[in-house]
């Protein structure tokens, strides 16, 4: 509940945004808030005590990472937030949370705004840098 309400008050600027920019008719706007609800009822629907323990796991690798940086062990910091993304991956709950937010590839064309937000490449990344 807290993720999904989280997203929709994210998203809600954008649609005003978006709104008043694309000049959405009716049925478009039907269409599109048909659709954010659609994906707050599957979000509804992901265990929430399994996306809170990510979290908090989440937490520590970082935390972990920053030391290991402090430390000048760049490339072993790197690999240990690589290899908690890798095992993330495959947590039911964020499969489910990702194909709840794939949903909203049907809200995003009415919101061009949110294209500039697309995941780049990140080949040249290094967690210490950031």
């Amino acid at each position: 509940m807290k993720i999904s309400t989280c997203l929709l008050l994210l998203l809600f600027p954008f649609t005003v945004f978006a709104a008043d920019a694309y000049k959405m008719d009716e049925t478009e706007m039907q269409i599109m808030m048909k659709q954010m609800q659609e994906m707050q009822d599957c979000m509804q629907q992901i265990k929430k005590a399994e996306i809170t323990a990510a979290e908090q796991h989440a937490m520590k690798i970082a935390s972990e990472a920053k030391a290991l940086c402090t430390e000048g062990k760049r490339e072993q910091a790197q690999q240990h937030v690589l290899a908690f993304s890798k095992e993330l991956a495959k947590s039911p709950a964020l499969q489910e949370l990702r194909r709840c937010s794939e949903m909203a590839t049907g809200i995003t064309p009415m919101i061009p705004i949110l294209d500039q937000y697309k995941v780049g490449n990140f080949s040249d990344y290094n967690v210490c840098d950031h």
